[in-house]
């Protein structure tokens, strides 16, 4: 991302570093909103009388129309100036968080849940490119990086919040900090984001030419599977540690906070780890969720064991977005926006592919049929990326795509498909 693209021509200005932490704290605020149903689905199945299967719906739900609307929001919004979509964007969120912290009934809980979907399909689809245009060409890692940070951040604070403010309060009271927290980060974008411009529009016919690219199908499969198989069990890790693990509220909350910490110490590690070899990265965060959800799911009765497996498998999440993302990149030269849009809707609809999988093995079969239905899909991601280890090494499309986009058929047309 650190080379031109026809969509990134940004002529940085002043204060531009600080509308980047605005889009930072979007990016933070949707997060946190996103995943709260996690620390909060023991209480919702109680009060709306539902399974914990169905109550894995509220995560299905945003997951899946955010994999719809990421893709379709970068096309709808053609050229349209990026801090108006940014600001519509937050704008919605604070109304989906509003419905579902009023919602008296599981179905318009769910609504309030698909409005956040779109939301958080066309936040992440336009933001990290927006972010890129704020800043000059070799500072966009560190722009890209804060972004993605607050994602981190984010997950840090929402389960193990939510999980607290419940035992103690109520889980509604979670979703109005929630709202609070979107209202007060819209203010901030309001002030802190300038105009953003682009200069050509992303078209259906980009997808396409990325499609078309065997190892970018292959990397897109197994972010599918890692991010599948992470929901299959996460979406249901309250339930999983309190009815087999045994832990006590108090316990699980400090846990879960942990969890979140070590996420955001995985995001810096797989940083450094796939700036220097990004397949092997992603091999080695592959392994090590293999293993830890495999323990998880093995030892399920025991604490002494679960307990450090939880956290190495919090390493495992938070190494694997960065990764995969800068393993996609490194294959995606030309199409920054697009290539994050295909990103972005790949990663929703794994997060409800694995959830919606996970609620129905639990209530088909058992709780803890879910975190080994989590082992499994990592096992075959694991064997996707040794096979693409072997058949195409890093870089191999890329000097393919390099070659073929310097010719001046290919330098032709962007501007035909636009």
């Amino acid at each position: 991302m650190t080379r031109a693209d026809p969509y990134l021509a940004p002529p940085p200005t002043r204060g531009s570093w600080a509308a980047v932490v605005g889009i930072a704290l979007g990016a933070f605020a949707l997060v946190v909103t996103e995943f709260l149903p996690v620390g909060l689905l023991p209480d919702m199945t109680r009060e709306f009388g539902v399974s914990e299967g169905t109550a894995g719906l509220a995560i299905t739900a945003t997951a899946l129309l955010g994999a719809i609307a990421a893709p379709l929001t970068t096309i709808v919004i053609g050229r349209l100036d990026r801090r108006t979509v940014l600001l519509s964007l937050t704008g919605l969120l604070v109304v989906a968080g509003a419905i579902s912290a009023f919602a008296q009934h599981f179905a318009v809980l769910i609504a309030g849940r698909v409005l956040l979907g779109v939301a958080v399909g066309g936040f992440w689809a336009v933001s990290l490119a927006a972010a890129a245009r704020l800043v000059p060409h070799d500072r966009v890692h560190t722009a890209s990086s804060l972004v993605l940070g607050g994602i981190s951040v984010g997950a840090v604070v929402s389960v193990p919040a939510a999980s607290f403010i419940s035992a103690h309060y109520d889980w509604r009271i979670a979703y109005g900090a929630a709202t609070a927290l979107a209202v007060v980060v819209f203010l901030i974008q309001l002030v802190l984001l300038p105009r953003i411009p682009m200069h050509r529009a992303v078209v259906a016919g980009h997808f396409r030419q990325l499609l078309a690219m065997p190892k970018v199908r292959a990397i897109l499969l197994t972010v599918v599977l890692i991010v599948g198989g992470h929901y299959a069990g996460y979406t249901f890790v309250t339930p999983y540690l309190e009815q087999l693990t045994g832990l006590q509220t108090n316990s699980l909350s400090i846990l879960l906070l942990v969890y979140g910490v070590v996420t955001v110490v995985g995001t810096f590690i797989g940083g450094v780890l796939a700036a220097r070899h990004r397949h092997r990265a992603v091999l080695i965060t592959t392994g090590v969720f293999l293993l830890s959800m495999t323990i998880v799911a093995a030892f399920a009765h025991d604490a002494v064991v679960t307990t450090p497996a939880v956290l190495a498998w919090a390493l495992a999440i938070g190494m694997a977005p960065v990764c995969t993302q800068l393993w996609l990149y490194a294959n995606t030269t030309r199409f920054v926006e697009a290539a994050q849009a295909m990103n972005t809707g790949v990663f929703q609809l794994s997060i409800a592919l694995g959830s919606l999988l996970g609620a129905v093995t639990v209530d088909l079969i058992s709780l803890h049929s879910s975190m080994w239905l989590g082992a499994a899909a990592l096992a075959l991601a694991a064997l996707v990326v040794l096979v693409v280890g072997r058949v195409a090494p890093d870089n191999e499309d890329e000097r393919q795509h390099d070659t073929e986009a310097s010719s001046p058929a290919a330098a032709r047309e962007p501007a035909r498909s636009a």
